[in-house]
């Protein structure tokens, strides 16, 4: 039976206490300020001041992350700025395993995926790692991309006389690598897009390798490296500075395989070099044309 005093039931402070709390809760408030839930000697029904601000206060905003910085992955080849190299210098006795780590991505790589689902494989570069100069091509031909190795074609075969017996120093004791690691299409000239994909792998071999010489083998190397240039007859036969490394150009390989004339003043080129380089020419056949005009 219900109590007849309702103003002396003991309950009542409770009840009122819930049936409070349930109005709060409808309207929206999950928690209850501790000076408010020991205010019990207030009338019934009527909130406290605080209680009243949290009332006609939107409820808090979720505290907003700040995401987190994503994340840059470095060029895999990056030679950045104008003014050198700026990759740390490897000691020698560990560029090999620098090179094979970077040929690892070099074999994956799909930026061109045409280039990629059509070749056998990639062509890295082969030398050593500690050359004094280095050889830079074009791209890859069909030989080249069947056997995995630059310039081993009949231009290869030219550019290893022009080591050998025009220079006197063998392919194991340079490096030679391309501006492609990817056979184009039809041996075409490389594509703009697709020597700025490649050329940070090409970029991070030099980096690596540290050479005091380069040879750039043709027009689109020097146009890659050294920028937009004039014809090769007007670039060859002086020497140019690519990230403090004195850099020469002469003819590539298969152009002087179709115009023969043009090995002469390829042979002066080398000879140029050889000369910067500190290397006497040898007596033999220079693999071009030696001074006496005698080809191999």
């Amino acid at each position: 039976m219900p109590d007849e005093h309702p103003e002396t039931d003991p309950r009542a402070p409770l009840r009122e206490l819930r049936q409070h709390l349930e109005s709060l809760a409808r309207a929206g408030l999950d928690s209850l300020p501790v000076d408010h839930a020991l205010d019990l000697g207030r009338k019934p029904g009527v909130p406290s001041p605080k209680a009243r601000e949290a009332l006609v206060a939107p409820p808090p905003r979720p505290r907003e992350e700040t995401p987190a910085a994503p994340t840059v992955a470095p060029r895999p080849a990056g030679l950045l700025g104008a003014g050198g190299l700026e990759l740390p210098v490897i000691p020698p006795d560990k560029r090999a395993a620098e090179l094979a780590s970077l040929a690892a991505v070099v074999a994956t790589c799909r930026k061109c995926p045409h280039l990629a689902d059509a070749r056998t494989q990639t062509v890295f570069g082969v030398g050593s790692t500690s050359a004094r100069l280095m050889f830079i091509g074009e791209a890859p031909g069909a030989d080249e991309d069947h056997q995995g190795v630059p310039f081993v074609g009949r231009a290869g075969r030219l550019l290893t006389d022009m080591i050998t017996k025009g220079m006197g120093l063998t392919r194991e004791e340079v490096y030679i690598a391309n501006i492609l690691k990817c056979r184009p299409p039809d041996n075409r000239n490389p594509e703009p897009d697709e020597a700025a994909n490649c050329l940070p792998y090409l970029e991070r071999q030099i980096a690596v390798i540290r050479p005091e010489f380069l040879c750039l083998l043709g027009l689109v190397a020097v146009r890659n490296l050294l920028g937009p240039t004039q014809s090769l007859g007007l670039m060859r036969s002086k020497w140019h500075d690519y990230r403090g490394i004195k850099t020469l150009a002469t003819y590539h390989p298969s152009y002087l395989l179709r115009n023969a004339h043009m090995k002469r003043p390829a042979w002066e080129d080398l000879q140029m070099l050889m000369k910067a380089m500190g290397i006497e020419p040898p007596r033999r056949g220079s693999g071009l044309s030696d001074p006496g005009g005698g080809e191999p």
